[in-house]
């Protein structure tokens, strides 16, 4: 217990506190053995076979860019990582029975090509964009492959969601978008404005004066008008009700209910969320979380004509509806996302779960009541990571926070596991009702937008961005991680000098893989995949609100566009003249998203212009 007790030159800065001066010869306090002929201060040989570019292709020194290329050179395309990473699960997991290295007899099933999607999909295995009906995701789900007879270990869930990402993902597979969508272009399928403020209308009417003040409507009826069927909403349907209860932090999980049989209206209200109290966003206070939204969202504008009043009087509010995919677009993000969930995006992270989750670092550290691992292999950081867990001091559940390196970090967690001073942090941490939440704090512990040195292969810079990165790696929970660093401590324990407290504390600390998997596995348990549950979302396969902000977040088909105008793709195509130029390249292809939203009002006052109800800002 006096290791750290005495040994913590500081826990002011809770990346370098917790982890500073740990290792008594990284502070040069302690004395030789005295028939000890080695130097206290000696280098330790650290025998760790580290990952190379096969293995992981988001190594520095593995992307296109890097001074001396290591071969293979890996394509810094996203699409090529995320698929060289889904590629390598398969191989690891499933190789020994249908790699490449066997041929065609002896491969299982004749099947030797497990490591090519391209192939899979051609074979159907794989179905794009559809992991749930994809034959290779349903076996590994289900415990099949690689078979219980073969003694292999289970793929784990977290490899799973990786492969599942890769196959949701619509910025990977434009060519199926299309087919996928089983677009559904027939007459009548559209929704106007004018029919949107209407039926909200009729359902606000039925409501208390006292409940119509904290209602609000979201819609998906510009993906119905876009030609999407119904039963091939589902996803969208998924999105809206796990991102309203990541942003939630109320107690227990909520399902907003439709409105319409269709089931593309819904209605929340916002004491369901705790959305009705003050928010602060970067140092501006809204008076509550929904008009924060509608004050980012560049697609949120107040409607006039008869319905669109009636409603606007009776809930209290000028944008009483806004679409599923421009809420996500902007709420999932950054310093709004941390004010909606009760977050200081300009604060510190020490300073908030210090105050607000009740966690002290430093007893429990020294109390023993914190575990830890350390990796030299992690599929979204560069470099090598710590990963920490905390029981909550003020409510029921877990904190977890991982400590990452930069590229041009020369820290050490073997030569120096406790001594090194981390580039960024990246907590994660269970909301009152189960969900996860997350946070990124940069080398001072600042809390920020984004990192640098994690990375997502599906954003085109590669920064991981809270929470839509986050949310799509811990699509079903937390990732087990190996501790590769409390064994090669102990196993140099008397070159390190290491007395018998010290070496209870990193054994205590350090537990073993087993250990930490069920910590991890009762966590995710627990509380997140119980909230899924209850929230009625599937707990397997990839995350519903990264896939529709992706496919939001993507050049602008004839169609969507047409939905978000609330006109027909037909209709749209017909008026394209009577918009900005820039919209003629609709007619053949599709306009960047940053352009089409600027051009976005005009182009509604445009269509909108026969209707009862158009934007005020039209006149």
């Amino acid at each position: 217990m006096t290791y750290f007790t005495n040994k913590l030159s500081s826990l002011s800065q809770l990346s370098v506190g917790v982890l500073a001066s740990t290792f008594a010869w990284a502070c040069g306090n302690v004395d030789k053995a005295p028939n000890d002929p080695t130097p206290v201060d000696a280098p330790v040989e650290v025998p760790v076979e580290r990952e190379n570019c096969e293995d992981n292709p988001l190594l520095a020194e593995c992307l296109a860019d890097a001074p001396e290329p290591v071969t293979p050179v890996v394509e810094t395309d996203p699409a090529a990582l995320a698929k060289a990473a889904a590629e390598n699960i398969l191989a690891a997991n499933c190789g020994q029975c249908h790699g490449p290295a066997l041929s065609e007899d002896d491969a299982l099933a004749g099947m030797n090509y497990i490591n090519d999607i391209d192939q899979l999909v051609e074979t159907g295995k794989i179905v794009p964009l559809d992991s749930a009906r994809s034959r290779i995701v349903q076996r590994m789900v289900r415990g099949e492959m690689p078979p219980p007879t073969s003694d292999l270990p289970r793929v784990t869930l977290a490899d799973i969601d990786v492969v599942s990402a890769y196959i949701d993902n619509p910025l990977f597979w434009p060519e199926f978008r299309p087919v996928t969508a089983r677009s559904c272009v027939e007459d009548g399928q559209v929704v106007s404005f004018d029919d949107l403020f209407e039926t909200i209308q009729d359902d606000v009417r039925a409501l208390d004066n006292d409940d119509a003040r904290f209602t609000r409507y979201i819609s998906l009826t510009n993906r119905y008008t876009a030609g999407v069927c119904l039963d091939a909403l589902d996803r969208d349907r998924q999105g809206l009700v796990k991102m309203l209860n990541m942003l939630s932090i109320r107690g227990s999980i909520r399902v907003p209910e439709a409105i319409n049989p269709e089931e593309t209206i819904y209605r929340i209200d916002l004491r369901d969320y705790d959305w009705d109290r003050d928010i602060d966003v970067g140092g501006q206070n809204f008076p509550d979380a929904w008009e924060a939204i509608a004050d980012a969202n560049p697609y949120a504008f107040a409607f006039e004509g008869d319905d669109a009043d009636d409603v606007r009087d009776d809930t209290e509010t000028d944008v009483p509806v806004m679409f599923a995919d421009h809420m996500m677009s902007v709420a999932m993000l950054g310093n709004l996302y941390y004010g909606i969930i009760g977050i200081d995006g300009n604060g510190q992270l020490q300073d908030f779960i210090e105050d607000e989750l009740g966690i002290d670092v430093q007893e429990n550290i020294e109390q023993e009541d914190a575990i830890r691992a350390g990796t030299t292999r992690s599929r979204v950081s560069r470099q090598d990571r710590v990963i920490e867990r905390h029981d909550m001091g003020l409510r029921s559940g877990a904190y977890w926070q991982s400590f990452d390196f930069g590229e041009d970090d020369s820290s050490d967690i073997f030569t120096d596991p406790f001594g090194f001073e981390p580039g960024g942090t990246e907590a994660i941490f269970t909301l009152p009702n189960g969900m996860l939440a997350y946070i990124i704090a940069d080398e001072n512990g600042n809390i920020v937008e984004d990192s640098d040195i994690l990375l997502d292969t599906n954003l085109n810079n590669f920064r991981a961005v809270t929470a839509i990165s986050c949310s799509n790696c811990h699509a079903t929970g937390l990732i087990p991680v190996v501790d590769e660093v409390g064994e090669f401590a102990l196993s140099r324990s008397r070159q390190l000098r290491l007395n018998r407290d010290e070496i209870e504390q990193i054994e205590s600390i350090y537990v073993s893989p087993e250990v930490f998997a069920a910590q991890v596995e009762e966590d995710s348990t627990v509380f997140y995949q119980s909230a899924l549950r209850a929230a009625q979302l599937p707990t397997t396969g990839g995350d519903p609100v990264s896939n529709v902000f992706l496919r939001f977040d993507a050049d602008v088909k004839l169609e969507d566009a047409a939905g978000d105008l609330g006109v027909t793709p037909r209709e749209l195509l017909d008026n394209l003249n009577l918009l900005e130029g820039e919209f003629a390249v609709l007619r053949r292809g599709e306009i960047d998203r940053d352009d089409f939203t600027d051009l976005y009002l005009d182009a509604l006052c445009e269509m909108t212009s026969l209707l009862e109800n158009v934007p005020e800002q039209c006149f």
